[in-house]
């Protein structure tokens, strides 16, 4: 049991999250095997289309199986050298006024009802990754996506209008490979975003922000370092001595389809690779 009424609060805000992400993940999984279904019975007849035009599938497969093993030589070559960089020094963030909340507690969303774990605020390691396979020319949403929250509280000591921004450190890399052929479809993605939503009495919904990381394409072979501090700011009128809880999401999202198409955000593996949430400044509008 949860005794601190802060702490309490930050509980049961994170699971009520965590009851509406199960859900959401729930009716997209029916989707999706509706999907799988139909694009299954699609390609078979493609197939069928291919070799009556006499098209060798059999030099085709073999191609693909070719791409997969190139990209998995290609991964083994360029990840350790990722992995084993140098660690970053910490750059505080600018003062931007007010008071600065360091991160109360974090969570990660599991994928299934139960638990949802805490994790470490003040370093956060998680990554997304997402293999293509198969000829996959009808494209379509074909990857994974997973959560990490953190929460900052603070009470404010007058009711007015409040600013409250953000700092996150984001030290970590990314992969996007695809290579479309002329008889099969390949493509890759991977994007990070941020969403911030404040609570005080009420729920005051989420506010988007621009991907901090989008890159895609059909054709793309890309790899990079990302080592950046991003602000999101918003405001909000809050209430003197009520409570207020602010969750920043953190989302990585990692698809891919077509057999050696290759999609990598990473955030984890290495010293130098994690997110630092650096702190929430508060202040009133002048």
């Amino acid at each position: 049991m949860v005794s601190n009424p802060i702490d309490k609060l930050i509980h049961d805000l994170e699971m009520e999250r965590a009851k509406e992400y199960w859900e959401t993940l729930k009716r997209l999984k029916a989707q999706t095997e509706e999907q799988k279904e139909w694009r299954e019975a699609h390609q078979k007849k493609q197939l069928e289309y291919m070799r009556s035009a006499g098209i060798n599938l059999k030099e085709v497969e073999k191609d693909l199986e070719e791409d997969a093993r190139k990209m998995k030589s290609y991964l083994e070559q360029k990840r350790p050298l990722l992995i084993s960089r140098p660690k970053q020094d910490t750059h505080f963030p600018v003062n931007l006024g007010g008071t600065l909340i360091p991160p109360s507690a974090g969570f990660a969303l599991p994928p299934d009802p139960g638990v949802v774990p805490p994790i470490n605020p003040a370093e956060i390691k998680f990554k997304n990754h997402w293999d293509g396979s198969g000829w996959d020319w009808l494209g379509g949403p074909t990857g994974t996506t997973k959560y990490r929250d953190v929460m900052f509280a603070f009470t404010p000591h007058q009711s007015a209008s409040y600013t409250f921004t953000a700092c996150i450190a984001f030290h970590g890399f990314y992969f996007v490979q695809a290579h479309d052929g002329w008889l099969t479809s390949h493509h890759a993605e991977v994007s990070v975003f941020v969403s911030l939503k404040a609570f005080q009495i009420i729920d005051r919904g989420w506010k988007f922000f621009p991907a901090v990381i989008n890159r895609e394409g059909d054709n793309i072979s890309e790899f990079d370092n990302f080592d950046q501090i991003v602000n999101f700011a918003d405001t909000q009128d809050f209430r003197v001595d009520e409570p207020v809880v602010v969750t920043a999401s953190i989302e990585l999202l990692a698809g891919a389809y077509g057999g050696g198409s290759h999609a990598e955000v990473n955030f984890q593996d290495g010293d130098a690779n994690f997110i630092q949430p650096q702190g929430l400044w508060v202040s009133p509008v002048p």
